[in-house]
């Protein structure tokens, strides 16, 4: 008897996945993907905080730059400077303003602050005094 010619009994089955199969697995890298992506959230607010901190610093170093100690209003300069987006407020100002922020700056007399909102929640400031924290700029200083 020749076993090449022989018919088998067995249906025929064709290698591959089933439509079950290919639905299972998209559904369950839909359920991961969901998962990292909401996890992904307040990294991204972080991230921000971060970018509008950093430009507020930015911006002290910048006033204490253009300090003058021969005026009486020591940081009229900057004032003036960050009024006209000059000396590199335009680029901090637009870089806080892209981040979900409103850099603002509060001279008074011998003192400067830089303050704005953070992505995530509240607002941060720095004065000329050292003073930083997450409070609202307040007659010049950071509560």
């Amino acid at each position: 008897m020749n076993i090449k010619n022989k018919k088998s009994n067995v249906p025929n089955s064709s290698k591959g996945f089933t439509l079950i199969e290919m639905l299972v697995v998209v559904a369950i890298v839909g359920i991961l993907s969901a998962t990292v992506l909401s996890a992904l959230g307040p990294a991204r607010n972080k991230a921000k905080d971060t970018r509008i901190i950093s430009s507020i610093k930015q911006s002290l170093i910048i006033a204490e730059t253009l300090y003058d100690s021969n005026n009486t209003s020591h940081y009229a300069a900057a004032a003036t400077a960050f009024t006209n987006k000059t000396f590199g407020f335009g680029n901090l100002y637009t870089d806080v303003t892209n981040q979900g922020g409103q850099l603002k700056i509060s001279v008074v007399s011998n003192s400067v602050a830089f303050s704005s909102l953070l992505a995530s929640t509240g607002t941060y400031c720095s004065d000329s005094n050292g003073k930083t924290g997450t409070a609202e700029a307040a007659i010049g200083v950071c509560p």
